[in-house]
């Protein structure tokens, strides 16, 4: 980011319509907003946002709440949360020497989440990404993981092989680099 330029983390949740990504991209523009990260999804009708934005100090944060939610329409209202870093926030996560994917998958039952994320806590992982699926009776985990704090792979790994049989889900740790090279498509 920019120096002489405030940075904030934006949630917004709305109906999901077509054109809204943009009405809301176009408003941070015209306050001359950075938006250096986001993700989004659509989650049983409803857009989810975060992003990572920077605007330039004499932007608001009112002006700023104002133009996302005018942004909205009157069946897709826009629900707004700005969080101001004091900061800069990038730290040591961001590197991708000790992230890891680890997908989980087994029968889907409550509490799947709540397990999987237990055994992460339990064992100093970070998790940074979270998605889930299901799939007739299977639920499916993908997670993007910081390995840092943990001190020994092997002891991780069994671990996890031991968790795995105890839950009976099947269970995959891989370097984010060899996930990436197994299941990137190239475009040519």
């Amino acid at each position: 980011m920019h120096t002489n330029r405030t940075e904030y983390i934006i949630s917004i949740t709305s109906r999901d319509r077509v054109g809204l990504i943009y009405d809301v991209s176009s408003a941070i523009s015209y306050m001359n907003g950075d938006l250096a990260d986001m993700r989004q999804q659509v989650l049983h009708g409803y857009l989810t946002m975060i992003m990572y934005v920077s605007f330039p100090v004499n932007v608001e944060t009112e002006e700023i709440n104002r133009r996302l939610i005018a942004a909205g329409t009157d069946d897709a209202a826009i629900e707004v949360s700005i969080k101001v870093l004091k900061q800069s926030q990038i730290d040591s996560s961001d590197s991708i020497d000790n992230c890891y994917v680890l997908t989980a998958e087994g029968e889907d039952r409550i509490g799947f989440v709540a397990t999987v994320t237990k055994f992460c806590k339990d064992n100093d992982i970070n998790i940074l990404d979270l998605s889930t699926t299901v799939s007739g009776n299977r639920y499916i985990m993908i997670l993007f993981v910081d390995l840092s704090n943990c001190s020994s792979m092997d002891e991780l790994r069994s671990r996890l092989d031991r968790f795995a049989d105890d839950t009976d889900l099947n269970m995959v740790l891989q370097h984010y680099d060899i996930f990436k090279a197994t299941n990137e498509i190239k475009i040519f």
